[in-house]
């Protein structure tokens, strides 16, 4: 299991950390985000348990933080995020768990030996294939082309609140994201930019 949160105050980021410290306390990472330049840069990957004593975090950003539990046979390092594909131009967050046939799926249309689902997850999206054939469970932060995106299928959480905080646990003053749409994050009016629609593969606990 893993979290992803988000937030503008350093205090709402510890907040939400120990608020998703359940989700995972394998490894970590803390990356900050400039809604004036649109770059991204991740301070700290390590292992162990989230703490921000050694990192030294700029004032101003929109920080991007994740936590994880072993979900998958990558190794430990290989497989703290983000994703990172065309030299940190495009970074991939994914909570969730996708099935072992999906993922072995995945290494064949891809040509991939990775064992590693996100990141699997990653070079699937940028070879444009579709989310609708993604099996198993996602809700995702994509940094891409200087924007902030994020999506979930109906069965990943992924919560938001008016000031674009973040987090895979709910807090208050939060709302489930809508799922089964790409979102893009709008830091200057503070909203959420609808973008492309996808469906949710298969959803076990649907029963409308």
């Amino acid at each position: 299991m893993c979290a992803i949160f988000g937030s503008f105050e350093v205090n709402k980021l510890k907040e939400l950390a120990l608020l998703n410290s359940y989700r995972g306390e394998r490894s970590f990472s803390i990356s900050e985000y400039s809604p004036n330049t649109k770059k991204l840069l991740t301070k700290q990957k390590c292992m162990g348990r989230f703490s921000l004593d050694n990192v030294e975090l700029t004032a101003g950003m929109y920080y991007v933080a994740h936590i994880q539990a072993p979900t998958t046979e990558a190794s430990a390092i290989e497989s703290i995020h983000p994703s990172d594909r065309n030299d940190g131009h495009d970074l991939l967050w994914h909570n969730g768990i996708l099935k072992e046939n999906f993922v072995e799926e995945m290494q064949s249309a891809l040509s991939s030996d990775l064992k590693w689902d996100t990141g699997l997850l990653h070079d699937w999206l940028i070879e444009d294939k579709s989310l609708n054939d993604v099996d198993g469970t996602f809700a995702c932060l994509r940094y891409v082309d200087g924007d902030i995106k994020l999506f979930r299928n109906e069965i990943s959480p992924l919560f938001v609140d008016s000031k674009l905080n973040i987090s895979s646990t709910k807090f208050p003053g939060a709302e489930p994201l809508i799922p089964n749409k790409i979102w893009t994050l709008d830091f200057k009016e503070y909203i959420m930019n609808e973008g492309p629609s996808f469906t949710t593969k298969e959803n076990p606990y649907y029963f409308g």
